[in-house]
């Protein structure tokens, strides 16, 4: 692959100073092929003369055949491609002359194609942010004309056109051509004219290369953007000055100057202008406002509205003299005049922001909430309504924000963030019923609104939480049934809700429902350990002890240091008591099968329990049942020593069987024990007598 530079033709010229110097140096430089130090030397001669075409020429040879020589015979493509890239700078970009682009056609087509070889060479990246970040690194080595070209290709983009065409502009002006960095920022303006920094360098650009009337107005736009920016004040001070020295009769000039002044704070110089303008031209209102307002600034407000009058005098509509004549009536302290004044200016210019916003602020500051939301309603925008609600909201006026509010929904139902905030006002008050009725409405509305779903929850949260704290005070007055009925009327029920419900019919004594809603508290938390201990005390204070048995163990299972162990002790004891009474009311009345399942019961709960067995033996002995009935008594005679008795009922029982020998032991036994002289005792000192024979 190989590159060619094509030369472009130098017009000849006679050259002096300083110019011709580094000129013909730098030719000397190109034709002994030194095009390094050429291209140095040309850039010198162009920095004193940026307009010379013959310098543009040779620059763009030296970097032509630079180029070629790096790609041909060193192979450094990045570099041939930079020198690629100036020289298009320079053909393209660089001369403010079209005839002189068009006539390097040729040149920039072969350039641009050997330019296109050497970034295929290398792989590089044409996509508009790598350009722009390779021109970056271009202008970071001061390789300024290179970079300038890679800023216009990436500018190419949307993304990067204004801030491209800035870059470029202030490129061209490191480079010494300020008239084509006017046109760059030009270009970027005119794609973001709101770029203040931008359009200060346009104007500063066209002060220096003398466009003034242009640069005034960039002036005057950038100062409008900037109040007081001194270094815009002092630029079109010297500008109008350079004017007033030419035309010193020009009443607007005079005029401006004063105004400048004015800015910079020189009170004395501004009316002394002022003064030669009104002489100049008696009928300019411009001029008198002017006055008006420096007499404003400096707070002489009598000399201000005599000032303004003069201009309403010669125009009764002009808008202007009307706006400042009632701000210095507010700054006076006389709103009401002003309000008026204001009222007049929006009839004749209703969409003057600055009247509107200054009426505004005197409504505001002069009626009472009520009256402005009143008045918004009738002649406010439906934004502005709902600021000022907001606003009220925000500083904790909830009657007057509730108020607002409700004014804007009478007008506008599509905003789901009134409703909310709507809602709020009313919980913030406490009247959770409208809080709540509000945002259904909104729920409604905006069914899937996060914001309005939330917001719901979290009231209806709050609105429990006060009626489960208004129902915690009325039970710790000892106001139990209010309690109950505060606690009822709460939705949806919870576990605190069902405890506090439970607790009050507790301390009313009413047992039933108190066990009701606390195994309805359980069914919402079956993991509480404390509910089934309430459950099996309550039980057990109504005797039912099975039941209560049954909850205490539970409330053990959930937590084994539950204080239902001391307490299932006792219940025990007397479920079995209660177990063993009834078994013993059925043996009274021969009732024995009933009986003997009780004791049954009780010998399971209780192993031990000495009475179950003697009450099961006597069964058994009436049952004709001799073996089981001995083996109960022999249980009572392990179990207790209360039973003396045992000991004669298991001797006849042997001595039934003919078991002589156990018969005449337990005769002994019961005699040795037993100390009461009666019947019993006689019988078995008259048997132990005859069976002395089996004694053995």
């Amino acid at each position: 692959m190989a590159f060619s530079a094509v030369i472009a033709q130098e017009s000849v010229f006679a050259a002096s100073g300083a110019f011709a110097e580094h000129y013909n140096s730098a030719q000397n430089f190109l034709m002994q092929n030194q095009y390094s130090s050429a291209i140095v030397e040309f850039r010198k001669a162009m920095r004193i003369n940026y307009l010379d075409n013959s310098a543009r020429i040779g620059i763009i040879n030296s970097y032509l055949a630079r180029a070629a020589y790096y790609a041909n015979t060193e192979k450094d493509y990045d570099r041939a491609a930079n020198d690629f890239r100036s020289a298009l700078f320079y053909l393209k970009m660089y001369p403010d002359n079209e005839q002189d682009i068009q006539n390097s056609i040729g040149m920039i087509q072969s350039a641009n194609g050997n330019l296109n070889q050497c970034l295929k060479v290398m792989g590089f990246d044409t996509t508009p942010g790598a350009r722009f970040k390779k021109a970056e690194e271009l202008r970071a080595s001061a390789n300024f004309s290179a970079a300038s070209y890679e800023f216009s290709k990436a500018a190419e983009s949307e993304r990067y056109a204004s801030v491209g065409n800035v870059q470029i502009g202030d490129l061209m002006k490191l480079l010494g051509n300020e008239k084509r960095a006017a046109d760059y920022y030009k270009i970027a303006l005119d794609i973001n004219p709101n770029d203040g920094v931008t359009k200060m360098k346009y104007a500063r650009t066209l002060d220096k290369i003398g466009q003034y009337d242009t640069a005034v107005t960039q002036y005057n736009d950038a100062l409008a953007n900037a109040k007081g920016d001194m270094e815009v004040l002092y630029a079109l001070e010297r500008i109008y000055l350079k004017k007033l020295a030419q035309t010193p009769n020009d009443a607007e000039l005079n005029a401006n100057i004063g105004a400048i002044k004015q800015a910079q704070g020189d009170y004395e110089s501004a009316l002394s202008y002022y003064g030669k303008a009104e002489r100049l031209n008696p009928n300019s209102t411009l001029t008198r406002l002017n006055v008006g307002t420096l007499y404003q600034q400096k707070k002489d407000y009598r000399r201000a509205i005599e000032a303004y009058d003069s201009v309403l005098t010669l125009e009764p509509s002009n808008t202007k003299a009307m706006f400042y004549k009632a701000s210095a009536l507010a700054e006076m302290g006389d709103k009401q005049t002003a309000l008026s004044l204001y009222k007049s200016v929006l009839t004749l210019d209703p969409q003057n922001t600055e009247a509107k916003n200054a009426a505004t602020d005197i409504m505001k500051a002069t009626m009472s909430p009520v009256e402005y939301i009143d008045y918004l309603s009738k002649n406010g925008s439906d934004n502005e309504l709902y600021d000022y609600s907001y606003k009220l909201h925000k500083e904790g006026k909830f009657d007057e924000a509730i108020r607002g509010y409700r004014a804007y929904l009478q007008k506008d139902q599509s905003k789901a963030d009134a409703y909310v905030n709507l809602g709020i006002c009313y919980a913030s008050k406490d009247d959770y019923g409208s809080a709540i009725t509000t945002l259904n409405v909104a729920k409604e509305k905006f069914p899937t609104n996060n914001l309005v779903l939330k917001t719901l929850k979290e009231t209806q949260s709050d609105y429990n939480s006060t009626r489960i704290s208004a129902a915690t005070a009325s039970y710790n007055s000892k106001e139990y049934k209010k309690a109950i009925n505060q606690y009822l009327e709460i939705t949806p029920q919870t576990e605190n809700t069902l405890l506090g419900i439970a607790a009050s019919y507790q301390a009313l004594n009413d047992y039933d429902n108190a066990i009701v809603y606390y195994k309805k508290a359980a069914e919402i938390n079956p993991k509480n350990a404390e509910i089934p201990y309430y459950i099996g005390y309550l039980y057990s204070e109504q005797q039912k002890w099975n039941d209560a048995e049954n909850y205490l163990k539970q409330a053990i299972a959930l937590n084994p240091e539950s204080p239902a162990k001391n307490l299932l002790t006792y219940v025990s004891q007397n479920g079995t008591l209660g177990i063993l009474n009834s078994g013993i009311e059925l043996y009274d009345k021969k009732d024995f099968t009933g009986a003997l399942a009780k004791f049954n019961d009780v010998l399971k709960k209780e192993s031990t329990n000495a009475y179950a067995y003697y009450y099961r033996a006597l069964i058994y002995d009436e049952q004709k049942q001799t073996k089981q009935a001995i083996a109960d008594y022999l249980n009572v005679l392990k179990n207790s020593k209360d039973f003396p008795i045992a000991n004669y009922m298991a001797a006849i029982d042997y001595d039934a069987l003919e078991n002589y020998k156990d018969a005449f032991k337990y005769y002994k036994k019961f005699i040795s024990e037993y100390t009461t002289e009666d019947e019993y005792l006689k019988y078995a000192r008259d048997r132990m007598k005859e069976l002395e024979p089996y004694a053995g």
